[in-house]
């Protein structure tokens, strides 16, 4: 079996208190449908900046709190910071002036209060008029099937071949993949290990490999995870 449900359908809705009162950006069909002049965005991986990029361009104020401030971090990486393409479009967004970001707060809890709603974190509070919007990330499909790994750290256990290493003949591909500190979180890495998975699979059952070799020839085939240094050259 290959498990490939991915994370969008499982979004991470228990972070702090007043989480019920926020909407969550899985849950936005357009951003155009939003009300509202003003937009706090709590969250700024990827997702929270997408939706912020969104708003500004639809002419909102957003604001965007973020525990990390991710936006700084000039690891290469984008499974650790912002990808390049997002960094180009919130470049933009900021020279509008619409767009505020606030880095190093830990939201502990939204509330309504008149006139809108609440954020809070350890020592600010900002108000808002309009639902923030919870850009937190994802619990992701591996809860549904959590008793058919071994668990290190939030993290599964992984054969070289991403295979289960408690339960034999149960692969993984997607954005839950790691091996160590390369992450496979990006569509553009993890299907580098499609083929990996599937060399795996027809050795096993006796069937010729060789139609994957053009996978190796367009470096779709990693399986030497030494190339993936800190500049992400793989």
């Amino acid at each position: 079996m290959i498990w490939v449900a991915g994370k969008f359908q499982y979004p991470n809705l228990t972070p702090f208190p007043g989480v019920d009162l926020c909407l969550h950006n899985s849950q936005v069909k357009s951003w155009a449908d939003l009300q509202g002049d003003e937009f706090v965005v709590i969250g700024g991986y990827e997702s929270g900046m997408d939706a912020a990029a969104n708003l500004v361009a639809l002419g909102k104020e957003v604001k965007v709190l973020d525990r990390a401030g991710t936006w700084a971090n000039p690891d290469p990486d984008p499974s650790i910071s912002l990808s390049p393409y997002m960094l180009q479009r919130i470049e933009l967004c900021y020279s509008t002036g619409r767009l505020e970001l606030i880095g190093n707060v830990a939201i502990e809890d939204v509330q309504v209060v008149p006139g809108g709603y609440a954020v809070y974190s350890e020592y600010n509070k900002w108000v808002t008029s309009t639902q923030p919007i919870l850009c937190n990330g994802f619990e992701g499909s591996l809860k549904q099937i959590a008793p058919l790994f071994n668990w290190s750290e939030g993290h599964i256990g992984l054969t070289d071949e991403d295979e289960s290493t408690s339960t034999p003949g149960l692969f993984v591909v997607g954005p839950s993949v790691r091996h160590g500190n390369v992450i496979f979180c990006f569509i553009y890495k993890f299907r580098q290990r499609f083929a990996v998975v599937a060399n795996a699979i027809a050795h096993r059952l006796g069937i010729d490999p060789v139609p994957l070799d053009i996978y190796r020839q367009e470096g779709l085939f990693l399986d030497d995870l030494s190339c993936c240094d800190n500049d992400c050259l793989c």
